[in-house]
């Protein structure tokens, strides 16, 4: 009711507010904002936090300060969380060292260390082209703004062969450098792997060791200051337990009629490329344990045989490397003696079998006369000290087909 027919004071009962009156709480609304506002502060905090928790394991730096990091303390070993970003942080150590020599491969030439070189530079470039195209395309990324002397590249003859191609073309395709894709990566794999093994790295904090990022710590192996990869004892053991035999090479080996045509294009294209900037080439075939060699040579006919091995040792590849400006050392069917401690299973040589590589490589005229200054005797001297505990987890790299 109205008072005193006044038309100011409505203060009846189910009346309208006044347009000025505050309006009633909405429970609901302010339920919603909390949550969202919470789910923000998380959002944002866990991140941070774990941000912060893996600075201490090299697992919240990008690439770039993982080389840094690696430069300015050479005795550090660093290991990418992903192989297919070992080209992208190897690339920023390149640049940085500005080698004389460099070796682009698979996983099979990492045991070639800069002290096998002196006095020229070397960076070793392997576990970073699993295919003759990925081998151009790191060669031209390596070479674009240094050019070093000469650039060794990795010839096995199961390059050439299509089923490789297949296998690891994709797979093993080196990511580009996105610093906010690989941090993303790196920190999401040390939330795992810290879960999984967390006396691993309560221990590292406790005591900190040369090993720097995540999968570094957990296996103690990765990358060197110059770009060769040291392998835990633990994993040669393992390696040389069960992958030293042929039937490691059966199962990897890809088996083909013969070498693909067009595998070797990018061979070609390569070779013009080092044409153009000046740079010399020189293609190794390493050697393989002589169980290997026997299965190969047995097996290398027919459609399922080992056909690119018998087409790789001809005359006719040999002639046609040569006539792109890259004379073929093909050591494959070089034997060690000591078969076990220069090998660290069917295919990766240990430190003792690459120094002895570099020893027979240097008695020929043509290899001495690219690398004059090297003193063979220093690497004899070297020899009985050579780390013979060098062990890939696997075949071919971490995770290859076994």
């Amino acid at each position: 009711m109205l008072t005193n027919g006044e038309g100011d004071d409505r203060s009846v009962i189910g009346s309208p507010q006044r347009a000025d009156a505050p309006p009633q709480p909405d429970r609901t609304r302010r339920y919603v904002i909390s949550v969202l506002a919470a789910s923000a502060l998380a959002g944002y905090l866990l991140p941070l936090g774990l941000f912060r928790a893996g600075e201490r394991f090299g697992a919240s730096s990008s690439l770039q300060q993982l080389a840094n990091s690696q430069r300015d303390n050479p005795e550090q070993i660093v290991l990418p969380y992903d192989l297919r970003y070992n080209a992208a942080f190897k690339l920023a150590r390149l640049e940085q060292e500005r080698p004389d020599i460099i070796w682009i491969s698979t996983s099979r030439a990492g045991a070639f260390r800069a002290e096998m070189f002196k006095p020229y530079r070397f960076y070793n470039l392997s576990f970073t082209a699993w295919t003759t195209g990925q081998t151009a395309t790191l060669f031209d990324l390596a070479t674009r703004q240094h050019r070093p002397r000469i650039a060794i590249l990795s010839l096995d003859h199961f390059l050439f062969a299509d089923r490789w191609e297949e296998w690891f073309a994709i797979t093993r395709k080196m990511h580009e450098n996105w610093p906010l894709s690989y941090l993303s990566g790196s920190l999401l794999d040390f939330a795992r792997t810290a879960t999984r093994h967390p006396a691993t790295f309560r221990n590292y904090l406790n005591a900190p060791t040369v090993f720097t990022g995540t999968q570094s710590i957990l296996h103690e192996e990765g990358f060197r200051s110059d770009g060769s990869y040291q392998y835990s004892p633990a994993h040669l053991a393992d390696a040389r337990s069960r992958f030293m035999n042929a039937a490691t090479l059966a199962d990897t080996l890809p088996r083909a009629a013969g070498i693909s045509p067009w595998l070797k294009r990018p061979i070609a294209a390569l070779a013009e490329m080092a044409r153009t900037r000046g740079i010399t080439l020189l293609g190794v075939q390493l050697p393989f344990i002589r169980a290997g060699i026997e299965l190969l040579d047995r097996e290398q006919g027919g459609r399922y045989g080992f056909g690119a091995w018998r087409e790789f040792a001809t005359q006719d590849m040999r002639d046609w490397l040569r006539t792109l400006g890259i004379p073929l050392f093909d050591l494959g069917r070089l034997e060690f003696e000591d078969e076990t401690a220069s090998f660290v299973d069917a295919y990766h040589l240990a430190e003792r079998g690459a120094a002895k590589v570099m020893l027979h490589l240097l008695k020929d005229d043509e290899f001495r006369g690219m690398f004059a200054n090297i003193d063979a005797t220093e690497i004899e001297r070297n020899l009985d000290t050579a780390a013979g505990h060098q062990a890939p987890k696997t075949a071919i790299g971490d995770g290859e087909r076994r």
